[in-house]
């Protein structure tokens, strides 16, 4: 039953645009229209903003258990129409609505009374379908989506789910995450009784599985997918987790995808293969046969299991953050090639900009999005304004997806971050979307596009101190003929063996970080393992200790001083200035003269 009071218009608003999903607990949403003028619709409990619809924008809610949609157009919005079935009765995590053309297919229950089942639904276009109540157990819905083939009744429809695991032996997993199939023009079954029913589902295992950890992340926690003019070589970027919250990104082809579902046997099932085989989509007009329908009814899943592409078969990458949401954006970069960025919300109000590259990927750059680490509940990428949106359970935030004023307009940490979007120019770090920077990291071939651009300092850079370098064989070398003048660095007082500590924070796990003394190497730091400083510790300050002290960063053949501090004798420094502390006696007896006055005045 429906406990919620009817909406009496205390709402909260939401400001700007926001082309997709919003999170829970969003009421009032502000559409804007032509010459900044705005449309409101008061919405209850609003939760869902879909994709177009036709050619108007399909706008729903929950309506406090009266279920409410609209169309929306720049110049009026429809009047409000039944939106049982695309709208929730009360907020739910657990809902999925895409709009194709004029199909809208959704998760959501038609009613209250329903039950607990959720089902898989055309409920709007050719005629309402269901999934049957047998081939999922408990789904968690992630994402949805169409796919055009050549011939138009070979259309289908794909969608991500975690489910239970029907092994319950103590060793296997609680849930399987699955990929589910379904033809577009299926018309549902010739029987009373499949006459509603999708009859061309099947479902397959996702494995994400490092090879050579073993390590098995099998819950997936969201989708994303890249399109391709071959839909063949249509991409889909899995985010998973584990029972450990780590975190595994892996990619797989639709073409895969379609190969596992039209050539694998389908699992517990030993009988004659039909003449129209189960998922098989069969011409416009036409239904699946009752015998084939029967056998995938009762055999849903097949026995091959849906691995990530080739030829590792691996992640494309994992780590010990849990993240929540990814998103994917292809980016022309300075050297003319173009890249993949994925951008992955964590659990604590950051998002990680991650790009792949030639060797791998690398995280470029985190972003604190959210200053008390809200969760981030939704994000969606706006591809034609290089937008990021952002939500949590309180606000809607837009972000950039270059981000480059990240980099501090720092010359070293602009080029070296293998940031696509970024170059270096006129002593800042600029999107190359605003102009054509001189330096910009060239993945391709791991080198500037004009190196000397850093190498002298100018008004407006952070630092001079960025060259490049040639590094040998034998390691690191001292660049001592490169330093500024002696009084450039910063002077520190210590007293003799006493203790100190040399910190140099370390801002790219991609590079080595070095202490010199006097030129000669001392403490180099491994940023293989994660770590947020490089410490040097001298446990007893003594003459050989004092000295010009630098930490150097060094990558791919460039060096950054970081660091530059000289240690002084505090005792030599403050007699030199004439404060050399007194001795005890001299001190000692002013002041015991002072006291006895004080005491027989």
């Amino acid at each position: 039953m429906c406990a919620l009071p009817r909406c009496q218009g205390i709402c909260v608003p939401v400001q700007g645009e926001v082309p997709g999903v919003l999170p829970p607990g969003k009421h009032l949403l502000r559409l804007r229209r032509g010459r900044g003028q705005a449309l409101l619709l008061r919405l209850c409990n609003a939760r869902e903003l879909h994709e177009q619809y036709g050619d108007r924008l399909l706008v729903c809610g929950t309506g406090a258990c009266a279920p409410t949609c609209w169309n929306v157009t720049q110049r009026k919005e429809s009047p409000p129409w039944d939106g049982r079935g695309i709208a929730p009765f009360t907020p739910d995590s657990n809902t999925l609505v895409v709009v194709d053309g004029q199909d809208i297919y959704s998760t959501i229950k038609k009613s209250q009374q329903n039950g607990k089942i959720p089902r898989f639904r055309r409920v709007r276009g050719g005629g309402e379908l269901y999934t049957s109540d047998t081939v999922m157990q408990n789904p968690q819905f992630v994402k949805a989506t169409t796919l055009r083939h050549e011939e138009p009744h070979q259309d289908k429809i794909y969608y991500f789910f975690r489910e239970d695991n029907p092994d319950k032996s103590p060793e296997a997993p609680r849930n399987i995450s699955r990929v589910a199939q379904l033809c577009k023009e299926d018309r549902g079954g010739t029987s009373s009784l499949s006459a509603s029913k999708w009859t061309t589902f099947l479902k397959a295992t996702l494995i994400c599985v490092d090879p050579v950890t073993k390590g098995n992340f099998n819950w997936l926690q969201d989708v994303f997918f890249v399109p391709a003019s071959d839909w063949r070589r249509s991409k889909v970027y899995g985010l998973f987790t584990n029972t450990w919250g780590s975190s595994a990104v892996c990619v797989y082809s639709f073409g895969d995808i379609d190969n596992v579902f039209r050539t694998s046997r389908l699992k517990g099932y030993n009988g004659p293969t039909p003449e129209v085989k189960p998922g098989q989509c069969v011409p416009s007009g036409q239904h699946t046969p009752s015998e084939t329908f029967k056998i995938a009814d009762s055999h849903p899943e097949v026995e091959e299991r849906v691995e990530p592409l080739s030829p590792s078969r691996s992640p494309l990458f994992h780590n010990k953050h849990r993240y929540q949401k990814i998103g994917v954006h292809e980016v022309a970069a300075g050297d003319g090639q173009r890249y993949n960025v994925l951008y992955l919300a964590t659990d604590k109000g950051s998002i990680h900009k991650v790009v792949e590259l030639p060797d791998g990927v690398q995280n470029i750059v985190e972003i604190q999005v959210f200053p008390n680490k809200d969760p981030i509940q939704a994000m969606i990428l706006d591809h034609a304004r290089a937008v990021l949106y952002v939500g949590s359970s309180s606000r809607v935030l837009e972000l950039p997806m270059d981000m480059c004023g990240a980099y501090r307009n720092n010359c070293h940490s602009c080029v070296l971050a293998r940031d696509p979007y970024c170059g270096w120019a006129n002593g800042s770090c600029l999107s190359l979307a605003r102009g054509r920077p001189c330096s910009t990291w060239a993945p391709a071939a791991a080198s500037w596009s004009c190196p000397w651009t850093c190498a002298a300092p100018t008004a407006t850079t952070a630092t001079a101190a960025c060259w490049p370098g040639t590094p040998t064989a034998a390691g690191p070398t001292a660049p001592a003929s490169r330093w500024p003048a002696a009084d450039d660095f910063r002077n520190i007082s210590v007293m003799p063996l006493s203790r100190y500590y040399l910190n140099c924070s370390i801002e790219s796990h991609y590079a080595t970080y070095n202490w010199y003394h006097e030129d000669v190497l001392i403490k180099s730091c491994n940023t293989s393992r994660p770590q947020h400083d490089c410490f040097h510790f001298i446990p007893s300050v003594r003459r050989e200790h004092y000295g010009h002290y630098v930490c150097v960063s060094e990558e791919d053949g460039f060096r950054q001083a970081l660091v530059k501090e000289r240690l002084l004798d505090r005792q030599r420094f403050l007699s030199q200035r004439g404060r050399a502390p007194a001795a005890p006696a001299s001190w000692f007896r002013p002041l015991l003269v002072l006291v006895l006055a004080e005491l027989f005045h």
